[in-house]
């Protein structure tokens, strides 16, 4: 029986890019999203970043280098967002009939193509989305969600994979697994994370061969089904 086949289209620094949809002169320049009532900071684009300035960050703390640095602030417009966010969740149904919108900013959807085609498709996904709706994503592709989370997060901070990771050549997972804290593994969060770092777990990868009673015991069903999806076992279906 053949495994089916996810992709997490996960739009980049959201808020960010849909106000630069309709201020391309903003590109390449530092932009920052702020909360309801303009209390701290929601998005930030990649230049926000580079300046050492953390999500949640309120906002009359960092009003001075805002305006020494030449950053651009705005306002929430969820009207706006939701909007493309409905958009871009329009252009993926051209790409599969099965999609669950998990986010504002992040949709799964399966892969009904052979797995030597997903990369390219994923290529595609990802140009028609930034060409039609001018949003730039990053595609994770794997046989479970939990990876597709961590094949997006990888590609995110890597440039050399264009916005596309593939985690479906399974013996080669490991490489990528390595690469990302315990912390920021889909369905752990800051919950366990104190717990599995005290226990020698520090990795997706040090997850994926932890003790799976001791897992079940401590963090229940829920993070025992995280540890078989690190493993491509699917455990966790499209909604």
């Amino acid at each position: 029986m053949s495994k089916n086949i996810y992709a997490l289209i996960d739009c980049d620094n959201f808020y960010v890019s849909c106000e630069r949809v309709f201020r391309p002169d903003l590109n390449n320049k530092p932009v920052a999203v702020l909360s309801n009532n303009d209390g701290c900071i929601v998005s930030r684009s990649n230049e926000v970043k580079e300046l050492g300035i953390k999500m949640g960050t309120p906002y009359f703390e960092i009003k001075q280098i805002a305006k020494e640095k030449g950053i651009e602030i705005f306002s929430s417009n969820y009207a706006l967002y939701s909007d493309i966010s409905q958009r871009i969740v329009k252009t993926l149904e051209r790409f599969s009939p099965e999609i669950e919108v998990y986010s504002i900013d992040e949709s799964f959807i399966k892969l009904l193509i052979p797995k030597e085609k997903c990369t390219e498709y994923g290529r595609k996904i990802r140009e028609t989305i930034l060409k039609e709706v001018g949003v730039p994503t990053t595609v994770g592709i794997a046989y479970t969600k939990t990876l597709t989370k961590v094949a997006s997060k990888v590609a995110k901070r890597d440039p050399k994979y264009k916005g596309v990771l593939s985690l479906l050549e399974t013996d080669k997972n490991d490489k990528y697994l390595e690469l990302v804290e315990v912390g920021d593994v889909w369905g752990v969060g800051r919950k366990y994370s104190q717990w599995l770092n005290s226990q020698g777990i520090h990795t997706a990868k040090d997850l994926k061969y932890a003790d799976r009673k001791k897992i079940r015991k401590r963090m229940t069903v829920e993070g025992y089904r995280t540890v078989m999806e690190l493993n491509n076992v699917e455990c966790i279906p499209l909604e």
